[in-house]
């Protein structure tokens, strides 16, 4: 029941409530939460207040909407806050959208001198590479590349690069970044680009570069982001309480 005298926001305690029954597992990775009507006679309240209890969760990664079928929940978030920053899947997933990966390109080579310098290591020892194309809804978004130290990640699943791959670092392999530096610019797409984003040559993109550090404070994940310009837009949320 809700408590009208506490001072606190109906729909921040239901809010509260619904979070806690996907903490508790009470309502598992993947079901169907009830329908806005049922929350609605079940805590007494109007459509408003569930649907900002609701979005509440969705921003913060909890839970993700599907067009036409409803409200499911998302997998546990993980400790550390950081996925649904560095996270394109969960990401997508906090704004209501579903994720999607094509894998372009997947091997071991030798890293060219800017990328060697970037993840100190020698020009001479092999990298992991890929480089992926991601989409939201099925719209195309972004190009994303990426070099990644072996010896740290150890062997590589590849069936893993169709999901997320900040899943697979933390969860799987159980790599938590200690530090992760980020930088955002504005482009153009060259001829390649523009051909995966179906845009034309010189098309606005906005890209995104990142270098994840080991707990330890080793570069060992280089990324680099391009997103379509015209339909992308960096969202950034920060809890300082």
């Amino acid at each position: 029941m809700l408590d009208n005298d506490t001072g606190v926001p109906l729909y921040l305690q239901i809010y509260d409530k619904l979070k806690l029954k996907i903490t508790g597992g009470l309502w598992p990775e993947g079901s169907l939460i009830p329908a806005e009507t049922s929350l609605m006679k079940q805590y007494g309240v109007g459509r408003e207040t569930v649907r900002r209890a609701v979005l509440r969760l969705v921003n913060e990664g909890y839970l993700f909407r599907q067009q036409g079928k409803g409200t499911f929940v998302c997998r546990k978030r993980p400790e550390d806050g950081l996925e649904q920053i560095v996270s394109f899947t969960a990401e997508m997933l906090a704004r209501g959208y579903k994720p999607g990966t094509k894998v372009l390109a997947n091997r071991r080579q030798k890293p060219d001198p800017n990328t060697a310098n970037r993840l100190n290591c020698s020009p001479a020892e092999d990298i992991y590479y890929f480089k992926r194309l991601r989409t939201a809804n099925e719209l195309l978004v972004a190009v994303e590349e990426s070099w990644l130290c072996i010896d740290i990640l150890g062997p590589l699943d590849q069936e893993k690069l169709a999901g997320s791959f900040y899943d697979y670092l933390v969860y799987d392999k159980g790599i938590k970044p200690g530090r992760i530096v980020q930088e955002i610019s504005s482009d153009v797409a060259d001829a390649e680009t523009a051909e995966l984003l179906e845009v034309a040559p010189g098309h606005p993109i906005l890209q995104l570069s990142r270098l994840m550090y080991t707990s330890e404070g080793r570069p060992f994940f280089w990324m680099v982001f391009r997103y379509r310009g015209d339909i992308y837009s960096i969202k950034t949320k920060l809890d300082l309480s």
